[in-house]
């Protein structure tokens, strides 16, 4: 969701990608996935960003903690989160993992479907993959398309100028399902983090609570048109 100070396209990842540990987001399905498995693990956090995911993820104790980021400005502070800290995952070649973030990464390649399969090569044989990816037929985007004829590309968000593609949940699914040895294990949907752009007094509170837990069951009912980023679990068969 764009924030309403829109940040210029050369804004560090930091900056631009904030962590998300609230209900109903990205990140917090992702680590309720993870809770309790990473103890000892070999964890890869590709696009690491500003390393929300690895400080969480250290509390569960993994025995490898390793990040790939492509900005030299994230990587400086990743370094002091990260056991290692690599711009691409051919410098990986040969490793395995037990368990591989890409949340928020595969709207940025050219090829998601050949860049999936190249990170499949680094799962371990029990090991799983965590995606996220934003829903261009959110609501939101239906809308502004529907009535006011507006596809406009923001800084942040489903509509974010640096994505490369765009995926629909049947897309989706597609790529999920398009690997050799993987399948999905588990399917998931995010709500819009308002909580990003509301007073604090608005978002702390039992009856937004609510509001957000009644908002994740539609989203998870009907996902390709209220989810405002699709999830998945990818287990190695």
């Amino acid at each position: 969701m764009a924030s309403a100070m829109d940040l210029p396209i050369d804004a560090a990842p930091q900056e631009r990608y904030v962590f998300k540990p609230s209900f109903g987001s990205s990140h917090q399905w992702a680590l309720s996935k993870l809770r309790g498995t990473a103890h000892g693990a070999r964890v890869l956090d590709i696009g690491a960003g500003g390393g929300g995911m690895g400080q969480a993820l250290l509390a569960e104790g993994p025995a490898q903690l390793v990040a790939v980021e492509i900005d030299p400005r994230a990587q400086a502070l990743l370094r002091q989160l990260y056991g290692e800290v690599y711009s691409s995952i051919e410098q990986l070649h040969g490793r395995q993992f037990d368990t591989i973030l890409l949340l928020d990464v595969l709207e940025h390649m050219s090829d998601p479907f050949g860049f999936l399969k190249q990170v499949e090569k680094l799962l371990s044989p029990s090991g799983r993959i965590v995606i996220s990816v934003p829903n261009v037929a959110h609501w939101s985007v239906r809308f502004s398309l529907f009535f006011l004829g507006r596809f406009e590309y923001r800084s942040r968000g489903i509509l974010d100028r640096t994505h490369l593609q765009f995926f629909s949940r049947r897309r989706f699914t597609e790529m999920c399902s398009s690997l050799n040895s993987c399948s999905p294990e588990a399917l998931g949907a995010s709500i819009e983090p308002v909580e990003l752009v509301l007073p604090c007094w608005a978002s702390k509170n039992p009856l937004f609570a609510g509001l957000s837990r009644l908002r994740a069951a539609v989203a998870g009912l009907i996902p390709g048109l209220m989810a405002y980023q699709h999830l998945a679990v990818l287990r190695r068969r």
